[in-house]
C-alpha cells in the first residue's frame, strides 16, 4: 500500500489529522478504501501504442467500477514516467472528479510506465 513508514507519516500529517483525531482510523479507512480497488494490469498497459495519462487514467476507471477518468489524477515526472496515481474522493469517499492539481498531465501527455529489469 504505501512504500514505507516516512511516507505513510507524511500522508497522516497532511491528510490524516484533519479526517479524525486518531491516526489508527485513519489508516483504517485508508486501508479499506486500498483494498477495495482493482488494479489494471499495468504491464500489459505500458506495451500500448502512443500511451498516454488520459490512457492510463481510463485503464484504471475501467477496472474499477464507479470510478471515472477525472477522478484519476496522474503524476509523471518531467521525463513522462508514470510516478503516482492520485485518486479522489469526496467526503462520502465516493471518487470525485480532481482538481487541477490533483489531476497532473493532461490526457493527451505522453506517458511510460516502467516495467523493472
Amino acid at each position: 500500500m504505501s512504500p514505507d513508514a516516512s511516507l505513510l507519516a507524511r500522508q497522516w500529517q497532511k491528510h490524516g489529522s484533519c479526517m479524525t483525531r486518531r491516526p489508527a482510523t485513519y489508516f483504517k479507512v485508508t486501508r479499506i478504501l486500498y483494498d477495495g480497488l482493482r488494479w489494471p494490469d499495468f504491464v500489459r498497459i505500458s506495451r500500448e501504442d502512443d500511451l498516454t495519462a488520459g490512457t492510463i487514467r481510463t485503464r484504471f476507471a475501467d477496472a474499477n467500477p464507479g470510478w471515472f477518468p477525472e477522478a484519476v489524477g496522474v503524476h509523471l515526472d518531467r521525463k513522462g514516467w508514470l510516478e503516482e496515481l492520485r485518486l479522489c474522493y469526496d467526503r462520502r469517499f465516493m471518487p470525485e472528479a480532481c482538481d487541477a492539481q490533483r489531476f497532473g498531465a493532461k490526457d493527451k501527455q505522453a506517458a511510460k510506465i516502467w516495467r523493472g529489469l
